[in-house]
């Protein structure tokens, strides 16, 4: 979990960067709101497909890949203003944007780890017996 974790929350910074960076130039607060949501997004479900192909598959894999991305989102420096996903086009930055993007960040994160390609669970092996 804590590398999931650190993982997003490192890959959304650099996101969140190069949207900034891209659209500096032409000066819209929206584009820059919009490209760093969907640059962010695809980050977010790139590396938790990407971290969840070396994990087994088990009871509350999906529920600790969603804890991980609440922990990520809450490390992340965007998110502490509120300034994370799209809830800033919807609400002026504050308290409700920040519910926004969490609910935003960790659905993007459940839903990418509900479809990643999971390990099989190693079984233990049984005794031969005799028929």
């Amino acid at each position: 979990m804590g590398r999931l974790a650190l993982t997003l929350a490192l890959g959304a910074l650099v996101a969140w960067l190069a949207a900034l960076v891209l659209t500096l130039p032409a000066g819209s607060a929206t584009a820059t709101v919009v490209l760093r949501t969907l640059l962010t997004a695809v980050v977010l479900v790139l590396l938790t497909r990407l971290v969840m192909r070396r994990a087994y598959d088990g009871p509350g894999v999906v529920v600790r890949a969603a804890a991980a991305g609440a922990l990520a989102y809450l490390v992340s420096p965007a998110a502490w203003s509120g300034r994370a996903l799209l809830g800033q086009l919807v609400l002026d930055p504050g308290p409700a944007t920040f519910v926004i993007d969490l609910v935003l960040w960790v659905g993007v994160v459940t839903v990418s780890a509900r479809t990643a390609d999971l390990r099989e669970s190693v079984r233990a092996a049984v005794p031969y017996q005799w028929s």
